[in-house]
């Protein structure tokens, strides 16, 4: 696992599966990335989401405002980061909670339940399985919601050039 540095600011990339609360002394997020190895930083999910949202010209703020509006999404609001890229992530329940985990639409390939817990599990394009905290219900509503999302997004682009 790569160690955090504070001089490093840590950029959401197209890599990045996940992003997840840590509950360790000095960290407060891991970010998976697609390979499966993870990066702790001492940023919470949603502080990521802001710096990588202000990175790419835009607050979380706007993100949220612009998917509520364009897919007419009430609650539980995906990201869309930069749609150009395809980096939309979706949280497990509300935003603003500590323990809200996001994940990348464009990673997941499937959602199956844990046998043992009542827990969704998020199966990645690499094969790669993620525990989660919200039940494989949610996880699809969001997954379907987040879809929903982009291509209204496609949609928008495509009229966009077309009138151009």
């Amino acid at each position: 696992m790569r160690p955090y540095h504070s001089e490093e600011k840590y950029r959401i990339t197209k890599r990045t599966v996940a992003i997840m609360p840590c509950y360790e002394t000095a960290w407060e997020s891991r970010v998976i990335l697609e390979d499966g190895s993870e990066i702790k930083t001492p940023l919470r999910p949603y502080q990521l989401l802001q710096l990588s949202c202000r990175q790419y010209s835009s607050s979380i703020e706007e993100r949220i405002f612009v998917a509520k509006r364009v897919a007419g999404i009430k609650g539980k609001v995906p990201v869309v980061i930069e749609p150009t890229s395809g980096l939309v992530f979706f949280p497990t329940m509300s935003p603003k909670r500590p323990e809200c985990e996001w994940y990348a639409w464009s990673h997941v390939r499937d959602i199956t339940s844990d046998p043992i817990e009542s827990k969704g599990l998020v199966v990645t394009q690499n094969g790669h399985r993620i525990a989660t905290n919200a039940t494989s219900y949610v996880l699809r509503n969001q997954l379907k919601a987040t879809g929903e999302l982009v291509a209204r997004f496609q949609q928008l682009n495509q009229s966009t050039t077309l009138h151009s």
